[in-house]
């Protein structure tokens, strides 16, 4: 009999060890999800932000053109902050979603830590 319930201290150490593991497996791929997450969002958040200081130069040559009475290179400078402008919007935009999309795959991958709930059992004992 304590052979019997050796066994099964045994074999219920090792299921409880399993879903430890797992749990940190889902755990550590949490965490690297978060990190690739918050690369991808900086990277973003970065190109956005060089759009924007690239306008800002456009518009204030376009504002230094107009003054001295260049309005040709002042239209065109003022084009160009509108592009530059609009690059920086998609940007943000992209960002938003980068970082949400981010959010999605670290949610994901901590759902994976969650023990997984066990199946019904038959009442006709599984026949």
């Amino acid at each position: 009999m304590q052979f019997k319930h050796a066994m099964i201290a045994a074999a219920l150490a090792l299921t409880l060890g399993a879903c430890g593991d797992n749990a940190q497996q889902a755990a550590q791929d949490a965490a690297a999800k978060a990190k690739e997450a918050a690369a991808a969002t900086a990277q973003k958040a970065q190109e956005t932000a060089a759009s924007a200081q690239q306008a800002a130069t456009q518009a204030g040559q376009a504002v230094d053109q107009a003054k001295s009475g260049d309005m040709s290179g002042a239209a065109a400078s003022a084009q160009g902050a509108a592009a530059s402008g609009q690059e920086a919007a998609a940007g943000a935009q992209a960002t938003a979603e980068t970082a949400k999309q981010g959010a999605e795959d670290v949610k994901a991958a901590a759902q994976g830590a969650k023990p997984a709930e066990e199946p019904k059992k038959d009442d006709n004992g599984g026949h």
